[in-house]
């Protein structure tokens, strides 16, 4: 249920009148104005639910929301959220706490929401500051990657990663990624409850819906992110603005819903083909095949490079007829006895039996007795071909 809360002028009229005093608990608060010329004003900014002011307590700084419209539902969230990451020590949090009762207009008293104040700035200013650093950029793959690991580890999910809620703190030498915005997070004591959000559409896959509510929620949005990262490394021109032909739109990390909607004519994802590179076609395939798939197929994002488990990719009924070797850095022409050995040019393809169930991702072994006579189907997303399995041990699939 909802309950009618003050204006933003409301808010500012007492604020502008008691300063720190105007809150109940938060005792040595000194209020920090926006602007002091030619008047003092005290709110920082507001969005559509809430006001946004800025003290500080003992040195620190914090962002204190006032709410200008909540259901009790968003309350009592957010409390559960604040309560269960102040549990928690990760880099990419901020300190945060609901408290009731704390503030009072017109004889009703209201709860606030208070956030350690972050000094960054957001994530894709951050690219376009270090576009020509390579190095920079795979660093940030790295961060947002152990972030993703961290959120699942500790079972949480952010629910709307997006630019706007990404941070950059310190210098290019030393930088953290921080997340702001928790409110339609995940945490273990909401777990049945349902999304209160599905986050912008630049960032998710296209079938998510409000039941999709856990702490993987968040997989296909770092998938995205460290794609696009990927692609930068190689055409630092991708980042140009949509109206001077690139794929930046100020809110995105080159990729929009209709990218996700259909791959196999997306205009970016065939751009970034044929920039011919095996790293960035790992991460390609990994995100044209969620998009092309249910939502459950999102794996935990990995760095192009770094060794995994391969056979986790690959059905479990396929697995026993699969090498267990990891995946190769390099095509080898030596093939195992009583095995065929796929490879292809131009990065990896997928390889697919005749009716489109996938076996695997190129290089791959599979076994000559379960597939000799058999036809497969090979497809890096821009060809697909097909082959029949003779007497041949290795072959080699070329693509334009």
């Amino acid at each position: 249920m909802a309950k009618n809360y003050p204006t933003i002028g409301e808010y500012n009229q007492l604020i502008q009148k008691k300063g720190g005093n105007a809150f109940s608990s938060l005792y040595g608060l000194n209020l920090i104005p926006s602007r002091t010329s030619p008047i003092i004003v005290y709110l920082f900014g507001s969005g559509a639910f809430a006001a946004v002011f800025k003290g500080s307590i003992n040195g620190t700084n914090y962002a204190i929301r006032c709410f200008l419209t909540a259901e009790d539902e968003t309350i009592i969230r957010s409390k559960t959220i604040c309560n269960y990451l102040n549990g928690i020590n990760s880099k990419w949090k901020t300190q945060c706490e609901l408290i009731e009762n704390e503030i009072s207009i017109n004889d009703n008293t209201y709860p606030i929401l208070k956030m350690e104040w972050i000094n960054g700035i957001l994530i894709n200013q951050f690219v376009s500051n270090h576009l020509s650093d390579n190095n920079l950029l795979r660093e940030l793959q790295e961060k947002l990657v152990s972030i993703s690991k961290d959120l699942e580890m500790h079972k949480i999910g952010h629910g709307d990663l997006q630019c706007g809620n990404i941070i950059i703190t310190g210098t290019a030498a030393n930088f953290q990624v921080k997340l702001i915005d928790y409110d339609g997070m995940y945490v273990p004591t909401l777990s049945y409850k349902k999304s209160l959000e599905k986050g912008r559409s630049e960032f998710q896959h296209p079938n998510r819906t409000m039941n999709h509510f856990s702490p993987e929620m968040d997989r296909f949005s770092f998938w995205v992110m460290i794609t696009a990262l990927e692609a930068l490394k190689l055409d630092k021109t991708l980042w140009r603005e949509v109206m001077q032909e690139g794929f930046n739109t100020l809110d995105n990390f080159l990729f929009t819903i209709q990218d996700f909607l259909n791959p196999n004519q997306s205009k970016l994802f065939n751009r970034l083909y044929k920039l011919n590179s095996n790293n960035l076609n790992f991460y390609l395939d990994k995100l044209k095949y969620f998009c092309n798939n249910d939502y459950s197929s999102i794996e935990k994002p990995i760095l192009s490079g770094k060794s995994f488990n391969y056979s986790e990719s690959i059905p479990q009924e396929h697995q026993k007829y699969v090498s267990s070797n990891k995946v190769e850095s390099t095509f080898t022409t030596i093939v195992a006895e009583n095995k065929y050995k796929i490879i292809s040019n131009n990065g990896t393809a997928s390889v697919l039996t005749s009716t489109f169930q996938k076996i695997g991702i190129t290089p791959l072994e599979i076994d000559k007795n379960l597939y000799k006579g058999k036809v497969l189907i090979i497809s890096n997303g821009k060809e697909t071909k097909r082959i029949t399995l003779n007497s041949q041990d290795l072959i080699e699939i070329k693509f334009d």
